[in-house]
């Protein structure tokens, strides 16, 4: 019996041993990861910090680091790749099994006296990030399996090896007054200014510029490296033009001025070689050294000389045998990027031009403007007549109101005039005697009517004297204007305004200015008696 209770005592004792000596698993929290780099599908140092509930020596001498899908894990590892505490883990201590290392903890590891475990792979572990940019998170366990409680750490982020690159496109408003997102933006034909900075629009010269910039610069995130050290940059042109082959011109030229160098892109769609190799490419720059992270920006003015459709591609190049550092060198040359924008190019037809001499202008606008503010409109008129000299030129708008019996005035000190309309005249008053700069051409941009959804245009007039405009791009005489004006059968008495300081006066069947054939002219204003409210519909 005695011998009985012996072996069970003895086998309680081994039994005991055998549970104390079984690996305990210490609760791992808080794990956080450092790369360097952290360039997408290049080789990197991991640090990997965490803190346990329990020490390393009780029992838990193994850890294991699962790293995510798309990293690149050696199967075997030397001596000192891997350190926890600055301790070298032995190479044969180390298993791998797909993406997770487990590692025995060195027999003299001494833990620190507080949290947390720094365990580092060094770079010649070769591990290699995932070469997919985002970001990622692994997993840190203790102890062995099927103990082992894995952790996700905190997330990481692995941006592009390389920085990657685009072109943006950003045009100015057409012109002052025109909305930004009016239709169509570019204009050809006929419209002149010699003004490089496109400020002044009433200049003469060849061409309309419109201004622009065109950006070249990374994608977001920008990556650890260039793609090259330096990189050239051309462009080139495709249209096609309203004209076929069989018309007169075929040929349609995009007149650019890009940092102060002009440049004629021209595409012929008639010309068998560009039939056969594409357009011809005009290289603009060489941007050296090429930075990972910087923009680079060029200003431009722009005209197209045909209506039609066009196509404007900027490519950047990286030459042959200027190296990649996450490739390992390009042997030929690489396009980096390549960015077409696309332009609707349009016969704009519809500008008003109103002459002002010195002394009073009795004026209307031609055309329903984009914009009425009074000082966007006047923002095409010549700055010598808008104190550029010190000299206002430009005295006074008026307007008289026959429905509410009131005069609004802009200039003079007063601020009552703030829009203009179409349909309505001013009165505008100039400085006398001539300052030697007149006679100004005012320009005005607009639609002959007004556009849909709007109603079509329609202007009420009041009994009595009214100051009415007379919105056309071309003269007319006043039977085919005022044609429609049915409120009385009493004829309304039109006087107008020569410029001159002579009134002339005129009922329907007499001509204004004595000209037999116009007796309205474009951009002038006119008063009209009306025997009775009514409309005036153009």
């Amino acid at each position: 019996m005695r011998k009985i209770i012996s072996i069970l005592l003895t086998l309680g004792v081994v039994l005991g041993l055998m549970v104390s000596a079984a690996p305990v698993a210490a609760d791992v929290t808080q794990p956080q990861v450092v790369v360097d780099p952290n360039c997408a599908c290049v080789n990197a140092a991991y640090n990997i910090t965490f803190n346990v509930s329990a020490s390393l020596t009780e029992g838990v001498h193994e850890v294991c680091i699962e790293f995510p899908a798309g990293t690149t894990v050696p199967t075997s590892y030397k001596t000192g790749d891997i350190l926890i505490d600055g301790m070298a883990v032995f190479g044969s201590e180390v298993t791998v099994t797909g993406t997770k290392v487990c590692f025995l903890v060195p027999k003299d590891f001494v833990p620190p006296a507080d949290n947390p475990i720094l365990v580092q792979f060094l770079k010649k572990a070769d591990i290699v990030n995932p070469c997919t940019p985002g970001y990622y998170k692994l997993e840190v366990s203790t102890s062995r399996e099927p103990d082992a409680t894995p952790v996700l750490s905190g997330k990481y982020l692995i941006i592009p090896c390389e920085s990657s690159y685009t072109f943006t496109w950003d045009s100015s408003e057409t012109y002052p007054g025109i909305a930004p997102g009016f239709v169509p933006p570019f204009k050809v034909c006929g419209q002149n200014s010699s003004v490089v900075d496109g400020a002044v629009y009433n200049a003469t010269g060849d061409f309309w510029y419109n201004a622009f910039n065109v950006t070249f610069g990374p994608v977001a995130p920008a990556g650890c490296y260039p793609p090259c050290s330096d990189v050239i940059i051309s462009m080139s042109l495709t249209a096609s033009p309203q004209f076929p082959c069989a018309d007169v011109d075929p040929v349609s030229t995009v007149h650019m001025i890009l940092d102060g160098v002009a440049y004629d892109l021209t595409y012929d769609t008639c010309d068998p070689l560009i039939q056969a190799y594409g357009p011809t490419e005009y290289e603009i720059l060489t941007i050296d050294p090429l930075l990972k992270d910087s923009s680079y920006n060029f200003g431009g003015l722009i005209h197209f000389d045909t209506v039609g459709e066009y196509t404007i591609c900027f490519t950047a190049v990286c030459p042959a045998g200027v190296g990649d550092p996450c490739a390992g060198g390009a042997g030929e040359d690489t396009v980096l990027v390549e960015k077409c924008f696309d332009f609707d190019v349009h016969q704009w037809k519809d500008v008003g031009k109103i002459t002002l001499d010195e002394k009073w202008n009795l004026i209307s606008l031609p055309l329903v403007p984009f914009d009425t503010d009074i000082d966007t409109l006047l923002g095409s008129l010549d700055p010598e007549a808008l104190d550029a000299d010190l000299v206002d030129d430009l005295v006074s708008i008026w307007h008289y109101d026959r429905c509410t019996d009131d005069w609004a005035v802009w200039g003079n000190g007063q601020s009552s005039l703030t829009d203009m309309v179409d349909g309505e005249s001013y009165w505008v008053r100039m400085t006398y005697p001539n300052a030697g700069n007149m006679p100004y051409t005012w320009y005005v941009w607009g639609t002959a009517r007004n556009m849909p959804p709007e109603a079509p245009s329609s202007y009420a007039v009041c009994a009595g004297w009214n100051m009415f405009g007379f919105t056309s791009l071309t003269d007319q005489d006043m039977d085919s204007y005022l044609w429609n004006y049915a409120a009385a059968t009493t004829k309304p008495l039109v006087y107008g305004w020569d410029n001159t300081g002579d009134w002339t006066t005129s009922g329907w069947e007499i001509h204004l200015f004595g000209n037999a054939d116009i007796d309205m002219v474009s951009g002038q204003g006119f008063w009209g008696n009306f025997p009775a409210a009514g409309a005036i519909i153009p």
